[in-house]
């Protein structure tokens, strides 16, 4: 999948700085707006993209990593995983390569076949989330190859970006044991905070 990332800059520091007081206010909500459903703690994730709201998948832990957050299954390295997931994002808009998230999803789709000659691709169910009260697109991705062969896709439309949660699997396996966690974890989404606003001049 594409990506997107890079070191944190100076800029970005200050504004994740700046917004803990909205960061505090929202977690406050997000804890009140759950209360009903569960009585344990929510996270907030801190990335280069801004504040992810969503719960660290049970038994995982966040690592170094590609994309926004990274995580493997508790005391697994990540040269001998043979799954992982991270989080992602990618900017779409009247201004931007991918106008909305479709258009986005099938450049991801013909970019995976691109570089995979024997790739197929399918579509799966949609995931309702239910802190967000809103649909996920989900794609299952095989390399036909033997290392990182299978990913599963959730595609979460944001505020001017697709979120992608992204899980891959070395075998069929380790997918298959995989699922319903991964579900979960993206289940626990209550929405993000991003840095910057209309307004903002560089």
């Amino acid at each position: 999948m594409r990506s997107i990332s890079g070191p944190m800059s100076a800029k970005l520091v200050l504004g994740l700085m700046g917004a803990t007081l909205t960061l505090l206010a929202s977690c406050s909500c997000a804890a009140q707006k759950s209360s009903e459903s569960s009585s344990e703690p929510h996270e907030m994730l801190v990335t280069q993209a801004g504040f992810i709201a969503i719960n660290t998948p049970r038994g995982w832990l966040r690592s170094e990593g590609q994309g926004l957050a990274f995580f493997l299954p508790d005391g697994v390295e990540r040269k001998k995983a043979e799954v992982w997931i991270y989080i992602n994002c990618a900017p779409v808009g009247p201004h931007e390569e991918d106008k909305d998230m479709d258009s986005y999803i099938q450049s991801d789709i013909s970019g995976f076949k691109q570089h995979f000659k024997n790739a197929t691709v399918r579509k799966e169910e949609a995931l309702f989330l239910p802190e967000v009260k809103q649909q996920a697109v989900v794609y299952t991705f095989e390399s036909g190859e033997e290392d990182n062969a299978f990913e599963q896709v959730i595609y979460i439309q944001d505020a001017g970006r697709v979120l992608i949660f992204d899980m891959t699997a070395k075998n069929s396996d380790a997918l298959t044991r995989t699922i319903q966690i991964f579900h979960e974890f993206a289940k626990s989404y209550r929405g993000s905070i991003q840095m910057g606003s209309p307004d903002e001049k560089p």
